[in-house]
């Protein structure tokens, strides 16, 4: 008989989490800052005038993958949205078209 390794609820827990976490990077470039705008948050007992910087951070992150979104809709490049392996190499070239 072949031993079978039972999966703990508390390894299935983590597997998801991991799972959800890289799905949601793949899908929001803008998940680190909108995970420090939710610690400033918890960290000041939700005084939003304290995180007002990270907020602002945030915003622009989304108003500038918003603009990569579109531009490569208009030339016709897909994913709309690229993977994380590539971003670090778009943000070189889209953010001096960029405009916030």
């Amino acid at each position: 008989m072949a031993d079978f390794h039972q999966i703990s609820n508390a390894e299935r827990y983590e597997e998801a989490k991991k799972q959800f976490k890289e799905r949601s990077e793949r899908i929001n470039p803008c998940v680190k800052e909108r995970d420090l705008s939710l610690k400033c948050l918890d960290e000041f007992y939700y005084a939003r005038r304290k995180c007002q910087p990270f907020f602002d951070n945030y915003n622009n992150c989304r108003k500038f993958w918003n603009f990569v979104t579109k531009e490569r809709r208009k030339e016709g490049i897909k994913p709309y949205i690229p993977p994380p392996e590539e971003r670090e190499q778009l943000k070189t070239e889209y953010l001096p078209r960029f405009k916030a």
